[in-house]
């Protein structure tokens, strides 16, 4: 994935993103609200040596002494230091839980000790503070070695008494907030990428150009297309009308040895809007002058009635039971004279019906016949249906709809087909959003240099008796 895809992928994940965010922070809060609160007091020692007035000897004494120092920091929270203190201050705590309590710390190139305590309460800990201090001073006193003159070399004083703390050094509400916020994005950011990795949906334009896909034209999705799903319809968006033109324009440089006459079309899985998609882009064929017929082979669940509004009692499965030819179950639609072959009653073997001898004959007959054939097939991973047409009519059309297939998915059913020796035509993406696509729709997946189709001698012939009206 690269940086690009990326920030799409964030923009599209924004809610799920904001999710982990704001679950972040009710986990902070909660820790907090539910956390009882410690208060830290500290205590100050200061460690020297007792030497003479002489320069040398004063340098050598400070080095001893922070060197003192660090090992009696050491010593504060070890049991000989810590027995005293919870028999001073009666603490109901043996000197393992006490230590956890109990830090002390000696600055850089210094000779203090910082004793620093925590506790649930506040005077309690600054007792507790003070008392580690001078415990640490006993014992140091005690365990030092002495002089011929009884005194000791080292001398350890108070220098800051511990005071009571008036505020909570834990939790902090501010650092537990930003640390839930950060968690909270990082794990947002952790389930999009993983969700992406194990089941990534195909979204954008450029996902299909990785799988190495040719991309035919992008369709946008239109809520108005449930009610007006067909493009002569009165409704239908014309930014619609245009990305089907597009697709049509680019069907037209798939060979450039001979012109393709029958394109099979397809999906993934069920739902990606394939059956709308070869409605429309035969009927944006036929109204380029082009003679059309849309064969509908999805024999399992058949959907082009509905949309049509033509009779389906009767149609390609009619024709390979022997009960009826061609001419017979044929219906023209619209004004440009669309050709309909719908499915006709569901058999129980679709399969065996469109590999057999006499449905290539049928579609051998609608190849010779019309100028164009676009034939309506099921999903690829359910069925073989559109494998086996494929490979017949030599290659197949792949509609991708945005957010409903996953990469992987798409990944198979074009090894689906490679297996058969169907090579994919191209592939539209349906359904795709318009925030995705940007302002410019069309130059995000037509190429600048795409001639512009010349008009065919139907139309010219429409536009000649047109201008004819308009001279007076």
């Amino acid at each position: 994935m690269d940086q690009r895809g990326f920030w799409n992928l964030l923009r599209s994940r924004w809610i799920a993103l904001a999710t982990f965010a704001i679950l972040g922070i009710m986990a902070a809060s909660g820790y907090v609200l539910t956390t009882k609160p410690e208060y830290s007091a500290e205590s100050e020692l200061f460690v020297s040596a007792i030497g003479s007035d002489n320069t040398s000897d004063l340098a050598q004494g400070s080095n001893y002494s922070q060197q003192q120092a660090r090992n009696y920091s050491i010593m504060a929270t070890r049991q000989i230091v810590l027995d005293p203190v919870i028999t001073a201050l009666g603490l109901s705590t043996t000197p393992d839980e006490l230590s956890r309590r109990v830090s002390a710390s000696v600055p850089l190139n210094t000779s203090l000790i910082s004793i620093a305590v925590t506790d649930t309460s506040p005077d309690r800990a600054a007792a507790t503070a003070d008392a580690v201090a001078t415990s640490l001073v006993n014992t140091v006193i005690r365990l030092v070695p002495k002089r011929s003159d009884g005194t000791t070399p080292l001398r350890l004083e108070s220098v800051q008494s511990a005071t009571t703390p008036t505020s909570p050094s834990a939790p902090s509400p501010s650092i537990a907030l930003a640390f839930g916020l950060l968690g909270g994005l990082v794990a947002g950011l952790g389930f999009i990428v993983l969700r992406e990795l194990t089941s990534a949906k195909v979204r954008t334009a450029e996902q299909l150009r990785q799988l190495g896909l040719t991309l035919l034209g992008t369709i946008v999705y239109d809520r108005g297309s449930a009610n007006n799903p067909l493009v002569p319809q009165r409704g239908f968006s014309p930014i619609r009308a245009e990305e089907f033109k597009q697709v049509r324009t680019n069907l037209h440089f798939l060979q450039t040895d001979q012109r393709h006459k029958v394109f099979v079309v397809t999906s993934s899985i069920p739902g990606e809007g394939k059956s709308v998609t070869a409605a429309n882009l035969a009927l944006t064929l036929a109204a380029s002058g082009s003679m059309v017929c849309l064969v509908e082979a999805d024999l399992r669940r058949p959907s082009l009635a509905n949309y049509f509004d033509l009779e389906g009692s009767v149609g390609l499965t009619t024709i390979l039971a022997h009960d009826a030819i061609v001419d017979d179950v044929l219906q023209s639609w619209g004004p440009d004279g669309l050709q309909i072959l719908m499915s006709g009653p569901v058999p129980p073997n679709p399969s065996e019906l469109l590999s057999s001898t006499h449905a290539q004959q049928v579609f051998a007959t609608l190849r010779a016949r019309f100028d164009i054939v676009v034939i309506d097939c099921p999903p690829l991973l359910p069925v073989t249906d559109a494998a086996i047409l494929g490979r017949y009519f030599g290659g197949a059309v792949l509609v991708v709809g945005s957010g409903k297939v996953e990469t992987r998915e798409l990944r198979k059913a074009v090894e689906s087909l490679n297996a058969a020796g169907t090579p994919v035509l191209g592939a539209i993406l349906n359904l795709a959003p318009a925030r995705l696509l940007g302002r410019h729709r069309g130059s995000y997946y037509v190429p600048d240099s795409v001639p512009e189709q010349k008009p065919s001698h139907q139309e010219q012939l429409v536009r000649g008796s047109e201008e004819e009206q308009l001279i007076p």
